[in-house]
């Protein structure tokens, strides 16, 4: 199978030639941000090892490529946190799993995933199977923290890291799971993580947010006091709840990006694609200073959403800080 359209290409590339080489590990580590191909690799590696009609990769269409990818394989066998931790009853249930035969085959698979979220004596017992594998077993743990895992865990697994993606990367990925070109381009900006961008995508209100973040602006850069009556009007009845808020606060955040990153190359690709024209025109217009100041007062107000301070409040206090701002240019 050919890894055109994977995350992390050049990883699945050099597990294939270990493949073919028969020297895969008994245990890695997938260390890296968030949204960076981490569990999808896993599962990658999975079915490379259990396809039977592997070549160069796993076919991913027979019945058990399927199942790795539908997590029903019983010989993949995949743990994460039970609420905030895992647990060690965990790690022990894991351990009486691992002595049996694969139901299958003779191989097996263990994914855990974020390990950074083991309890200590989960970790400890962990760490004792580690020492100890028994069977054809390939155990990967995936994690975001890995200056949080116990050396001694660390000594006992390769160490896979996987770079952050490129924003043409996350922005073909979002665009493969049917994100509009506007949609993946901002939220390219707002996250590194595509999870969590395909997570926000799925807000009914995410277009609608986009463009009353825009039409803000835009009274705001006017100097049009109707910016103060737009948040009552237009921005409070899209936003329901503190993240929501944020996340309205956070494409603000994103046009003055825009407008900076512009400053310092006109090549840049915006996150606002409808309005890029007029965001080079503000580039020319607005100093940086004015930009970092309007930043500023944004990201005081995601400090006082935190706060518990009234939404409505915040959002109204920091139009009137921005008109401020705003009439201080020429």
């Amino acid at each position: 199978m050919s890894t055109k359209g994977a995350k992390q290409p050049e990883i699945q590339e050099n597990f294939s030639k270990l493949i073919g080489k028969g020297t895969i590990q008994h245990a890695y580590l997938f260390e890296g941000a968030a949204g960076t191909g981490k569990s999808e690799t896993a599962l990658w590696l999975a079915q490379s090892l259990l396809c039977p009609n592997y070549s160069k990769g796993p076919c991913q269409t027979c019945h058990v490529c399927q199942r790795i990818s539908s997590h029903q394989h019983p010989d993949v066998v995949e743990i994460e946190a039970e609420g905030l931790s895992i647990k060690i009853n965990q790690i022990r249930e894991l351990k009486q799993e691992i002595t049996k035969s694969g139901m299958e085959g003779l191989k097996k698979l263990i994914v855990v995933k974020d390990v950074e979220k083991m309890t200590t004596q989960a970790a400890n017992s962990l760490l004792k199977f580690l020492e100890e594998p028994d069977g054809d077993i390939t155990i990967i743990l995936t994690t975001t923290a890995k200056h949080r895992l116990l050396p001694t865990i660390l000594s006992r697994v390769q160490l896979i890291h996987f770079p952050q993606l490129s924003k043409e990367q996350r922005i073909q990925t979002l665009l493969g799971e049917g994100l509009t070109q506007e949609q993946a381009a901002v939220l390219s900006q707002l996250t590194s993580d595509t999870n969590q961008a395909i997570e926000l995508s799925e807000n009914e209100t995410l277009t609608s947010l986009i463009d009353a973040m825009w039409k803000w602006y835009t009274h705001l850069s006017k100097k049009d006091e109707q910016a103060f009556i737009y948040v009552h009007t237009d921005i409070m009845p899209l936003v329901k709840g503190k993240s929501e808020y944020h996340l309205a606060l956070d494409l603000f955040l994103v046009i003055l990006q825009d407008i900076l990153n512009s400053q310092i190359s006109k090549d840049y690709h915006v996150g606002y694609l409808k309005h890029q024209k007029t965001i080079h025109t503000e580039a020319e217009r607005l100093s940086a200073g004015t930009l970092a100041d309007l930043m500023e007062i944004i990201l005081n107000g995601k400090k006082y959403l935190d706060r518990n301070v009234a939404a409505q409040g915040v959002f109204e206090q920091a139009t009137l800080q921005m008109l401020a701002v705003m009439n201080k240019t020429i």
